[in-house]
């Protein structure tokens, strides 16, 4: 039997039954009606904070995000990290606050992964990822961590994007004691793709042959 309430609805009082429900039932509301008159509201008050559900979870996953980057932007330490300092901050600090909501995220994460284009409740989520992870190759670029390669800087998000998704997805079935094989693998990740990213063997074998081609 649902629990009704008197109180007045919030966005997050919304958002919270709405993840309690899902996570209860394994599915969706039939309907914005049945899960208002479920809280005791009429469907009008729902409309005053969400549009659909989809707009609801869109919502929850730009907290997610909001809530990370505004951890870490707290630690007066973060200003004079390296960009892959930055980095590493940021996923330790991501996957903190997601553990607060583990059972949705696992719940909901397999839609990313198996969808070639991500689902429109993660729009915002990963707008505000782009954004933030620009201004770390830039930050990366200028300090000389990073190297700006033409025709493949301007993809660099996108492949940080990738990481953040196999980051979440490898700590979604991370079984190991407080998640210490996600430690493992953000660090991994990170080191990696800093190596691929930064003045890397690859660039030095294409300059040798550049310079073996032209000297002959």
């Amino acid at each position: 039997m649902a629990t009704k309430t008197t109180k007045k609805p919030t966005a997050k009082t919304l958002t919270d039954a709405y993840i309690k429900r899902l996570l209860i039932h394994g599915e969706r509301p039939k309907s914005v009606f049945a899960f208002a008159d479920e809280l005791g509201m009429s469907e009008s008050e729902f409309y005053n904070f969400f549009s659909s559900f989809e707009s609801l979870e869109e919502a929850v996953w730009k907290g997610f995000m909001e809530d990370t980057l505004k951890a870490i932007q707290k630690d007066e330490n973060y200003a004079g990290f390296t960009a892959r300092e930055k980095l590493l901050a940021f996923y330790f600090t991501h996957l903190e606050v997601l553990r607060e909501n583990r059972s949705y995220v696992v719940m909901r994460w397999p839609e990313v992964r198996k969808s070639p284009k991500s689902p429109g409740w993660l729009k915002h989520y990963k707008e505000m990822y782009y954004e933030y992870v620009r201004e770390v190759i830039a930050e990366g670029m200028e300090g000389g961590e990073i190297k700006d390669r033409k025709y493949l800087s301007e993809r660099y998000d996108k492949a940080l994007w990738v990481q953040l998704v196999f980051v979440v997805d490898y700590w979604c079935n991370d079984t190991s004691k407080d998640f210490e094989n996600s430690d493992a693998a953000i660090e991994k990740a990170v080191t990696l793709s800093f190596q691929l990213l930064g003045e890397s063997a690859l660039d030095n074998a294409l300059d040798f042959a550049k310079f073996i081609w032209q000297s002959k």
